[in-house]
Formats: structure tokens, sequence, C-alpha cells
């Protein structure tokens, strides 16, 4: 699978919108902000869009909509106050989408044991994982499909 071709299938999208291409410090401004540094596929995406949206979907990253910001909704999670029974985010990643059953699309950060990885962490189940993609590509290619 090719990473650039799969990100130009984003524009073929309805509705397809993006902030525009983010440089080398704007990037590390944002790893900076969260205590993480993107796996290498992530930052491609952001050097390419810095977010993109579509008819009823978003991949989170840099945008003027704070509601787009991946540092300030991973932050948000972060900081949200939620019930003792619930697994809290980890601070290994950032999230990339928030999924509208309740929940959110985690993308692992370098520093983690499952670097690169993204994984579906749904309210209904506590805030516990319900499905994984090995990468960031994988995961890409599964929001195409949507």
């Amino acid at each position: 699978m090719n990473l650039e071709n799969t990100l130009d299938k984003f524009k073929e999208k309805p509705g397809f919108e993006c902030y525009g291409s983010l440089n080398e410090s704007e990037i590390k401004g944002m790893e900076s902000a969260l205590g993480v540094s993107f796996p290498e596929a992530y930052k491609v995406f952001l050097r390419k869009y810095g977010y993109v949206e579509w008819f009823g979907h978003t991949i989170y990253g840099f945008s003027e909509d704070e509601d787009y910001h991946v540092v300030l909704c991973t932050a948000e999670l972060r900081d949200d106050d939620i019930p003792d029974d619930f697994a809290r985010i980890s601070s290994d990643g950032c999230v990339l989408e928030n999924y509208g059953g309740g929940g959110y699309y985690f993308l692992f950060s370098n520093e983690s044991e499952r670097h690169g990885q993204v994984a579906l962490y749904l309210d209904e189940l506590y805030g516990k994982e319900a499905q994984a993609w090995s990468s960031f590509e994988d995961f890409l290619e599964y929001m195409l499909s949507l």
C-alpha cells in the first residue's frame, strides 16, 4: 500500500476539506504539547493535509477549528472527569477522531509498545478497546471505506 496514494483518495470524498500542509516546526510543536512523538505515517498525513474532514467524518490534526485540533482534543480527553469504572486515555498517543456513538479513535505514539497502531475505545465498554488496526495506513484504508 502506498501512503501517498491512500492520502490522495481522501480528496475524492464528498465534502472534503483540509487545513493544508504543515512544516516540521509545527509538527514538533504539536508533539511537544502532547509529550509524544508521532509515527512517521501520521507526520506524512500532517505534512500533506494538516487534518481532513468529509461528510460525517474527520481525522484530527492541525486545524483552526478547535474541534478538529489533535492537541486540543487529546488534552480535553486526558483532562476529562470520567467515572471510576472507565479506563483512562493513554498518555502515549493522540486522539484521531471522536466516535459518533461515544468513544474515540486513538493513535499510539512512538513511545508506546504499540507505536503506530490505532485503536477504537468505546464508552459502552467503559472506555475499553473495541477494535484495532495494525498501522495508521490500515486505519486510513478503513476510514476511506466509510
